[in-house]
């Protein structure tokens, strides 16, 4: 049976239609994915206290 590792990538924007952070955001997944992280979920989620959109990703590879 395949056991998993798993771990999450935040990434703060200014809504959904915001693509200033694309760039960052395509590096990081690149480098994840080059290190054997698939990614299995994303969500947006409001911080109301800061304000801000965040995109979480999590991400999950198989256990050394």
């Amino acid at each position: 049976m395949t056991t998993w590792q798993y771990t999450t990538a935040q990434f703060v924007t200014r809504g959904l239609g915001d693509d200033s952070g694309a760039t960052d955001l395509e590096a990081a997944m690149n480098q994840l994915g080059a290190d054997g992280w698939e990614l299995v979920s994303s969500t947006v989620y409001n911080n109301h206290e800061a304000g801000q959109d965040v995109l979480l990703l999590v991400f999950k590879r198989p256990a050394a």
